[in-house]
């Protein structure tokens, strides 16, 4: 089936977004994190203050051009199906809901370049890893419930703990797995995340 063609206004809405995108993205190449304000992004796109946050929250989702997070349904069947142990999944999981931050617009290789350069915008690395772990507890807890050998062991609030335990492990991961391969977060692919959870094995199994 062919997807319904967009509105003009839809088409428009895009367009901004991507000279939102755009302005902060050279300003702060250019000029810097300091020098790079809200006001001067705007001021550059010709928008108001009021429409730069009808389209991001903040400087640093505008420079990186972030999205709102979500799970996607493939992400979660697959969390379901797989055959891989519970914290491979759990780091997976979380990684394909990081990647629905960025848009498949090209421009990752200008994204890195931005971490690299821009010391600042890496908390949002350490905040989108947070947000998404906390929109896959409610998996992870139902995905607890129903593992019987843990069900012997732990009752409802124990699970939940558990659940909130392996979302902030994955995270984690995920971000020391950033640190290994400073390409922009969102395309660090899956052979540096399972290097980086065995890491955290050995790790663990040694202290």
């Amino acid at each position: 089936m062919q997807p319904e063609p967009m509105t003009l206004r839809e088409r428009q809405r895009l367009e901004v977004t991507a000279a939102i995108h755009d302005a902060a993205a050279e300003l702060l190449l250019d000029h810097g994190w300091t020098a790079t304000t809200v006001d001067k992004i705007a001021a550059k796109v010709g928008i108001s203050n009021r429409t730069f946050f009808n389209h991001f929250a903040t400087k640093e989702d505008a420079a990186l051009g972030l999205r709102p997070l979500h799970v996607p349904v493939e992400a979660r069947t697959a969390f379901l199906a797989s055959d891989a142990d519970l914290l491979e999944r759990v780091v997976l999981l979380t990684m394909s809901v990081l990647r629905t931050v960025t848009p498949d617009d090209g421009l990752n290789d200008r994204r890195t370049v931005l971490l690299r350069m821009v010391p600042e915008l890496r908390a949002r690395v350490k905040y989108f890893s947070v947000t998404a772990g906390e929109l896959i507890e409610p998996i992870l807890v139902g995905e607890l419930e129903q593992n019987q050998p843990l069900n012997t062991l732990l009752d409802y609030d124990d699970v939940r703990d558990a659940a909130a335990a392996l979302r902030m492990l994955a995270g984690t991961i995920i971000r020391f797995a950033f640190t290994q391969h400073q390409d922009a977060f969102s395309v660090t692919p899956d052979s540096t995340l399972r290097k980086a959870i065995e890491t955290f094995r050995k790790v663990i199994k040694t202290s």
